[in-house]
């Protein structure tokens, strides 16, 4: 599969910048990863979009990402409004401040007509996190070969994707692998968690069915629960139900050790699957996707697999439903639930 490498990379010093973007959780968190392992040392004018992630890191942050809070095809026309101002703000920054190297991080959405922007400029463009061409869009192979000048993908299936299109691709080593390892188990009482996803719209549609799975499962089990969520969504108005909830823990800090502390967890996202896989949870994953997403969008997609690591190993282990109707998504999970909480060792 080839050695990371990025040439242009080798030409940093002191007085080089660097603009990093990353419109989410997920591209904060592997944009900090990529900023301490490869950036830091060697740039100290690094400035960005992003969260607390990229800002611990040490990215002076221009713009916060956390309005941004829309997920899959289906955007409110406040969220497209948002998305427009925030490009016409960033293009302005990149305007100013004219650094000598733009790293996207997912969320091609606004990344990708940024990168020809800053071809435009004549800035150098470092893809981290392409956008998923194997899902859906290839035709979009067009644009990443005319404006951006080298993609690094964390997937090794989605390096390899990338070179047959004879894009200038690199793999690094999924960081989350050296990351999430130091991270041992310390409190061995029976416990599952839940984490509903980092996004507004997504909580909202998968914290009913988590609600009511905690609610059937405390009336048979004698087991703690805990709901994991991402800091930004600690404030959500969605989540003031949760606080009522008998016996349950709420989890903003420390998420990866309250998540090493789990004998199994209920997952919602891509990115908390691949890290339960990691650790070695065991998980479920589950999604309740808005109604255009699951009626229209999907039959535009080149795959019937929709959690991240079933296709990261290309195999099947993580169970997976994702459904619209509520119901039967709540009684297919408790079915799964059930069966895994009999085979677990007392």
């Amino acid at each position: 599969m080839g050695t990371f490498e990025i040439k242009e990379l080798n030409f940093l010093n002191s007085n080089s910048s660097i603009f990093i973007c990353a419109c989410e959780p997920s591209g904060d968190l592997y944009g900090s990863l990529f900023v301490k392992n490869y950036l830091y040392n060697r740039c100290k004018r690094i400035f960005g979009v992003g969260g607390e992630d990229l800002k611990n890191a040490g990215v002076s942050l221009i713009y916060d990402y956390h309005n941004l809070k829309t997920f899959g095809f289906t955007l409110g026309l406040s969220a497209i409004i948002k998305n427009i101002k925030m490009y016409r703000m960033i293009a302005r920054s990149l305007f100013q401040i004219k650094p000598d190297f733009f790293i996207p991080v997912a969320y091609p959405g606004i990344n990708l007509l940024l990168c020809r922007y800053a071809k435009r400029l004549k800035i150098k463009v470092i893809y981290l996190l392409p956008p998923q061409l194997w899902i859906w869009g290839s035709f979009r192979k067009y644009f990443i070969k005319k404006w951006v000048d080298i993609v690094v993908s964390v997937i090794p299936f989605e390096y390899h994707f990338y070179k047959q299109k004879k894009i200038r691709v690199t793999y690094w080593l999924n960081p989350l692998l050296k990351e999430l390892k130091k991270y041992q188990r310390d409190d061995y009482t029976k416990r599952i968690g839940f984490m509903p996803g980092s996004r507004t719209s997504e909580i909202k549609r998968n914290l009913p069915v988590i609600i009511e799975l905690i609610s059937h499962l405390q009336n048979k089990y004698n087991l703690e629960y805990s709901i994991i969520l991402h800091p930004d969504t600690s404030n959500s108005k969605t989540l003031n139900k949760l606080r009522f909830l008998p016996n349950v823990k709420l989890i903003v800090r420390e998420r990866y050790r309250e998540m090493r502390n789990c004998d199994l967890i209920v997952t919602c996202s891509g990115t908390a699957s691949l890290e339960c896989s990691i650790m070695e949870i065991p998980q479920i994953f589950f999604n309740r996707p808005g109604f255009l997403d699951y009626y229209v969008f999907r039959h535009l997609f080149n795959i019937d697999e929709y959690n991240l690591v079933n296709l990261y190993y290309r195999k099947k282990i993580v169970p997976v439903f994702v459904m619209r109707k509520k119901e039967k998504l709540r009684n297919l999970m408790l079915q799964e639930l059930e069966n895994l909480l009999r085979k677990m060792p007392d």
